[in-house]
C-alpha cells in the first residue's frame, strides 16, 4: 500500500494569468490523469512524493512536484514555431518576420522515403513543387528534375537552382547524404528569388547540411536495408492469349474473315511452343528483386573555438532490371572555427565517388512468349521464337553489352567571417566544384545492334568546373524594440565550364576488353568534341525593415551580367518588393485569445529568365568532313539554328498574396498564396527558309501566364507528453496559358504554330488530336462516316466494325473560319485540345506517436493529367495491336466479341487515329509511405551508454490508384526498342532501419 493524498490546483498561461481549460495533468509514471475545468482548476488523488506533468496546445510542458494540496501552475508559451529560423538565402530570419514567401519542409517526412535522389524527397512536402520523374529517373542512380508553379517558358529554361550551403550548384545534387541534412528551405515568390536573380526566377531550394555543435562529441549511425519489387496495374498477354491476338490479327486480312492455318502463321518453333504449352514468362524471366543497402555515420562536436561534423556514406543499390545498379561513397567534413573575438571562417569538403550500371535494352513487355529462352542444355538460345522471326532474345543481349558510368565529385567552400562591428559583418565566401565523368558502351558482335559492324565501342568523358566568388557585407540593427533593419550587399563573379569528348569505335577482333579496347577498332572511327563556357558578373543590394512588429517591408535588386547574352543585352535586372502586415498585433485582435498569429503577406517582382543555351546569338559551325577529288577533307557547315544577334533574355513578373495564419494555440496552422506570373519576351522557335541553309532561328515574342492558388495546413489534433496526433497537407493548382505569340510579316497576329505545338489560348506542351469516339460496330452507317468522307484531309477508306471512330467536331466556312459544328467531313480543324497538367495535386499524412512508438503514413495524389500512353499507340511498345509484339492487354474487337474501347487487330497495319484512343486519364491516389518506429526508452539507453536508438519499417509505394495501364502513371518505360535510357520501372519498396545516438 502506499499513501495517497489529493492535490488541487490551478493552470494558467504565464503571459497573461488566464486559465487554460482542458490542459491535460498526468501523474508522473502512470496514466492516473484528469483535465482542468472551466476555470483552469483541476483535483487528482496522486502517490506520496509524486510529480506531475501538465501540457496544453500552444504551451510547453512542464513538470512539477507535488508541494501542498493547492497548487498554481503557470505554463509558458511555446513559441517555436513562429520563431521557428529559417533560411532565406544570405542569412537567416525567425519564421514570423518573412516578408516573402518561403516553405521549410518538414524533414522528418522527407528522409522517411528511402532513396539517393534528394529532389524525389522533396515530392509532396512544398506546395507548388512537383517533382518531374522523365526519362532515367527511377533507375539506380537516376535523379529527378522540379517544377515549380507550371512552365513559365516554352523554349528556355524552367528548372529551379539548388544552393547548398550558400553556393549555387550546377548539374544537380547527386552527391548530398541525406543524413547530412539539417533543413531544406523553398523560395517561392519574386522577392525571396531576388536575391540569386536571373537563375532563381524557377524556384531556389535550400539545402543546409549539419555542422557541429559545442557540446560532448556525438557519433549517430543510419543503415537501412531496402528490398524492391516490380508495381504494375496490368497484364500482357499469355502465350495462349498472344497466339490467338496473333491468329485474329492474321484473320483481318482475309476477305471471308476466315484464320489461316497455323502453319501459315507461326513458325516451327513457335508451333512447338503451343503445342506443348511451354511459354515463355518474360517478365519472371528478366526482373528480379532490387536491393538497397545505405551505411551513414556521423561524428559532431567541439568547443567554443572549434566545431566540427564529419559524415560517411556507403550507398548501394541492385536495381529490379539486371545489369542496373548504383553504388556511391560519400565523406563530408564541415568545420567552423573562431580565430579571434571578431573573426571566423568555416570549411566545408564534399567527396563523391560514384559508379552506375544501366540497365541497357530490356524487352519485358514486347517479346513474344511463344517460343524458348534456354536450349535442353540450359544455354541462351539467341532466337527464342525462330531465327526466320530474328527477335533476340533480351536475356542474350544483356549478357553481350555493358553499359557503365562512373564518376568523382568534389565541392569546396571556404567563408571567413569578420564581425567589424556588433551590427556590420564581412564575408567572403570562395567554392570550387568539379566533377569528372566517364561513361562506356560496348555492344559485341552477338549482340542485335552489334552483329554487322563486329562490335561497337564508346566513351563519354565530361568535365563540370565551377567556381564562384561572393563579398556580402550585412548590417543588422535594432532601435527601440520598434525599428528592426537589415542590409545585405552582395557583389559576385562566377564562373561555369562544360566539357566532353564522345567517342565511338566500330569493329573488333578481340573483345575481351569491352570498351576499354576501343583503340583497336579496326573499322570506323569517330570523335566528337563539345565544350561550353559560361561567365556572370552579379551585384545584388537587399533592404528589410520591421516597424513596431507590425509592418515588415523588403527590397531587392540584383544585377546579373552573362556571358551567355547577345552583345547588347549582356546585362539583366531583377528588381523585387514585398510587404508583409502582423495583424494579430493590432489593438483590435489583442483580445482574440483564438488567433494566435495572423499575416499578410503580398509581393511583386520582376525577374529575368536566364538562357540556357550558350552561343545562341552566335554564328556557329559544326564539323563536316566531305570527299573533294577522291579524297576526304574536313570541313564546316553552318549548324541548324540560324543565329539572332538581339536575342535576349525573358522577363517573368510575379504576383503573390500569401496569408499565414495559427488558431487556437497552434492547433491549426498553414498558408494560403495566390500567385499571377507572366512571362514576357518568350524565347521561340521558328522555321527559316531552307535555302538561307538553316532550319530555324531562335527569337523573343510572345507571353506566358501561369495562376495558381497553394495550400498548406497542419493540425495538432493531440499533444500530451505520451500521445501526440497530427495531421498535414498540402495542394496546389496551377492554370498555364499562352497569351500571345507574334505576328506575320503584315502584322497580323498569329495563333497558331503548328510545327512547334505552339498555340494561343492554350497550355505549353497541350495535346492536340482527335477526338476518340468509340469502336466502329456492325450496323453502323459507314456510308456517310465523316472519317469515310472523300473530301476528308485523310480519307478512311474500307471503313469496317472493329476500326476507331473518331468524333466530327468542327466545321469551317467559305471564308476559313471554324463554325464549331460539325460539316460531315474529318479535317485538321477537328482535332481538340487536351490540357496534359494536372487540375491539383497534394499530399495527406497523419504522424503519430504513443510513447516510444511513431507511425507516419502518407498519401500523394495527382488528379486531372492527361498523357498519351505508349503502351496503347506505339509499335515499339506492343501497342498496335499486330500480332508481332506482346503488349498490354486489352478487350480487343473481334466479330465475336464487339469491344467498345479498343479496335481490331490487323497484322499488316495499325489501326487508324490510334493515338486518340491513346490519350489517357493520368489521375492517381498513392499511398506513398508507412512509416512504424520504435525508440528505446530512456532507461534501456542509460544502461547501454546510447542517447537514442530507434528501429523502423517503411513501406514505399504500398497502393496505387490510377486508371493509367503502365508500370508507373508518371513515366512511360522506355521504348523497346531504343538503348536511350528512357524509363525505368517504379517500384514497390520495404525497407528496415535502425538509427543509434551516441
Amino acid at each position: 500500500m502506499f499513501a495517497q493524498s489529493v492535490v488541487n490546483g490551478t493552470v494558467q498561461s504565464s503571459t497573461d494569468n488566464l486559465p487554460l481549460i482542458g490542459a491535460t495533468v498526468v501523474e508522473k509514471g502512470t496514466n492516473n490523469g484528469t483535465s482542468t475545468d472551466i476555470d483552469g482548476k483541476f483535483s487528482l488523488e496522486v502517490s506520496e512524493s509524486a510529480s506531475l506533468i501538465v501540457s496544453y496546445l500552444g504551451y510547453k510542458s512542464k513538470e512539477v512536484n507535488v508541494i501542498g494540496e493547492d497548487m498554481m501552475i503557470l505554463l509558458d508559451d511555446d513559441a517555436t514555431t513562429l520563431d521557428e529560423v529559417v533560411v532565406v538565402g544570405y542569412g537567416t530570419q525567425k519564421k514570423s518576420d518573412l516578408v516573402s514567401a518561403v516553405t521549410k519542409t518538414d524533414l522528418s517526412k522527407a528522409v522517411a522515403t528511402p532513396t539517393s535522389d534528394v529532389t524525389e524527397m522533396l515530392r509532396g512536402r512544398i506546395s507548388g513543387l512537383q517533382v518531374e520523374v522523365g526519362g532515367g529517373t527511377l533507375r539506380p542512380g537516376g535523379s529527378s528534375e522540379i517544377l515549380f508553379r507550371g512552365r513559365g517558358s516554352i523554349e528556355g529554361n524552367i528548372s529551379g537552382i539548388y544552393v547548398v550551403d550558400g553556393v549555387v550548384r550546377t548539374g544537380g545534387i547527386e552527391d548530398i547524404n541525406p543524413d547530412d541534412i539539417e533543413s531544406v528551405e523553398f523560395l517561392k515568390d519574386a522577392s525571396a528569388q531576388a536575391i540569386y536573380g536571373s537563375r532563381a526566377v524557377n524556384g531556389v531550394v535550400l539545402i543546409t547540411t549539419k555542422r557541429g555543435r559545442t557540446d560532448k562529441i556525438s557519433v549517430s549511425y543510419h543503415g537501412y536495408l531496402s528490398s524492391k519489387s516490380i508495381e504494375r496495374n496490368f497484364n500482357v498477354y499469355s502465350g495462349e492469349e498472344f497466339a490467338q491476338l496473333k491468329r485474329e490479327a492474321t484473320r483481318a486480312n482475309d476477305a471471308d474473315d476466315a484464320y489461316p492455318s497455323d502453319e501459315d502463321i507461326f513458325s516451327e518453333t513457335e508451333l512447338e511452343s503451343i503445342a506443348n504449352k511451354e511459354y515463355v514468362d518474360w517478365e519472371e524471366e528478366l526482373l528480379r528483386k532490387g536491393f538497397v543497402n545505405s551505411q551513414s555515420i556521423g561524428i559532431s562536436g567541439g568547443t567554443d573555438f572549434t566545431k566540427v561534423y564529419a559524415s560517411l556514406n556507403y550507398f548501394k543499390e541492385d536495381g529490379i532490371i539486371p545489369t542496373s545498379s548504383y553504388r556511391r561513397n560519400n565523406l563530408r567534413l564541415n568545420v567552423d572555427q573562431k580565430i579571434t573575438d571578431r573573426i571566423s571562417t568555416t570549411f566545408d569538403l564534399n567527396l563523391l565517388n560514384d559508379f552506375a550500371e544501366r540497365a541497357s535494352n530490356v524487352n519485358v513487355i514486347t517479346f513474344s512468349p511463344l517460343g524458348r529462352a534456354y536450349d535442353d542444355n540450359g544455354e541462351l538460345v539467341q532466337f527464342p521464337s525462330g531465327e526466320e522471326l530474328t527477335g533476340t532474345n533480351p536475356l542474350w543481349n544483356l549478357r553481350e553489352s555493358d553499359h557503365d558510368d562512373k564518376g568523382n565529385d568534389f565541392v569546396i567552400t571556404v567563408i571567413p567571417k569578420w564581425d567589424i562591428t556588433d551590427h556590420l559583418q564581412y564575408q567572403f565566401k570562395g567554392s570550387m566544384t568539379r566533377r569528372n565523368s566517364e561513361r562506356g558502351q560496348y555492344l559485341s558482335s552477338l549482340h542485335s545492334s552489334g552483329d554487322s559492324d563486329f562490335g561497337i565501342a564508346r566513351i563519354e568523358n565530361q568535365l563540370r568546373e565551377n567556381y564562384l566568388i561572393e563579398n556580402i557585407l550585412t548590417y543588422d540593427n535594432q532601435i527601440n524594440l520598434n525599428h528592426k533593419f537589415n542590409v545585405t550587399l552582395v557583389q559576385a563573379v562566377d564562373e561555369n565550364k562544360y566539357s566532353s569528348t564522345f567517342t565511338e569505335g566500330r569493329g573488333f577482333t578481340n573483345e575481351s576488353l569491352g570498351y576499354d579496347g576501343i583503340t583497336n577498332a579496326i573499322g570506323s572511327v569517330s570523335v566528337n568534341r563539345n565544350k561550353t563556357q559560361f561567365r556572370t558578373s552579379s551585384y545584388m543590394g537587399r533592404a528589410r525593415y520591421n516597424l513596431l512588429n507590425k509592418y515588415m517591408f523588403a527590397a531587392t535588386m540584383r544585377a546579373d551580367g552573362a556571358s551567355v547574352n547577345a552583345a547588347g543585352f549582356k546585362w539583366t535586372y531583377n528588381p523585387a518588393a514585398a510587404f508583409a502586415w502582423k495583424i494579430h498585433n493590432e489593438a483590435f485582435l489583442e483580445n482574440v485569445e483564438a488567433i494566435d498569429e495572423l499575416k499578410l503577406r503580398v509581393s511583386y517582382g520582376s525577374l529575368a529568365n536566364a538562357l540556357s543555351r550558350p552561343y545562341a546569338s552566335l554564328f556557329t559551325a559544326d564539323g563536316q568532313n566531305y570527299v573533294f577529288d577522291g579524297q576526304s577533307a574536313s570541313g564546316y557547315s553552318p549548324s541548324s539554328a540560324l543565329p539572332n544577334v538581339n536575342l535576349k533574355h525573358e522577363t517573368i513578373t510575379t504576383f503573390n498574396v500569401g496569408l499565414d495564419f495559427s488558431i487556437v494555440k497552434r492547433f491549426l496552422q498553414g498558408s494560403i498564396e495566390y500567385y499571377d506570373s507572366r512571362t514576357t519576351d518568350l524565347l521561340l522557335r521558328r522555321g527559316v527558309p531552307s535555302t538561307s541553309g538553316y532550319t530555324f532561328t531562335y527569337f523573343n515574342a510572345g507571353e506566358v501566364q501561369n495562376t495558381g492558388i497553394e495550400l498548406g495546413l497542419k493540425a495538432n489534433v493531440i499533444n500530451t507528453p505520451d500521445f501526440r496526433w497530427s495531421i498535414s497537407t498540402n495542394w496546389s493548382n496551377n492554370k498555364n496559358k499562352i497569351l500571345d505569340l507574334y505576328d506575320d510579316a503584315e502584322g497580323n497576329p498569329i495563333t497558331e504554330d503548328d510545327t512547334y505545338r505552339y498555340y494561343v489560348g492554350q497550355p505549353i506542351g497541350v495535346i492536340r488530336t482527335y477526338q476518340f469516339d468509340g469502336i466502329w460496330q456492325e450496323g453502323d452507317d459507314f456510308e456517310n462516316a465523316p472519317q469515310a468522307n472523300p473530301e476528308s484531309t485523310d480519307p478512311q477508306e474500307n471503313l469496317r466494325p472493329g476500326d476507331i471512330r473518331i468524333s466530327d467536331v468542327n466545321g469551317v466556312d467559305e471564308d476559313g473560319n471554324v463554325t464549331n459544328t460539325p460539316d460531315g467531313k474529318i479535317t485538321q480543324e477537328d482535332r481538340v485540345f487536351i490540357n496534359p497538367n494536372p487540375k491539383w495535386f497534394g499530399s495527406l499524412s497523419s504522424n503519430l506517436s504513443y510513447k516510444g512508438f511513431d507511425l507516419l503514413v502518407d498519401f500523394y495524389a495527382v488528379q486531372g493529367a492527361t498523357k498519351v500512353n505508349p503502351f496503347l499507340s506505339v509499335f515499339n511498345n506492343g501497342g498496335t495491336l499486330q500480332g508481332k509484339a506482346n503488349g498490354v492487354k486489352v478487350p480487343y474487337y473481334t466479330p465475336e466479341n464487339p469491344s467498345t474501347t479498343y479496335p481490331r487487330p490487323n497484322f499488316d497495319s495499325a489501326p487508324k487515329y490510334l493515338g486518340a484512343l491513346a490519350v489517357k486519364d493520368a489521375s492517381y491516389v498513392r499511398l506513398r509511405t508507412v512509416k512504424l518506429g520504435y525508440t528505446l526508452p530512456a532507461a534501456v539507453n542509460e544502461k547501454l551508454n546510447t542517447e537514442m536508438i530507434n528501429l523502423y519499417v517503411t513501406a514505399t509505394n504500398l497502393f496505387t490508384q490510377t486508371e493509367y495501364l503502365g508500370y508507373s502513371p508518371e513515366v512511360n518505360i522506355r521504348d523497346t526498342f531504343s538503348s536511350a535510357d528512357s524509363g525505368y520501372p517504379d517500384s514497390k519498396v520495404w525497407t528496415f532501419g535502425l538509427k543509434i545516438q551516441l
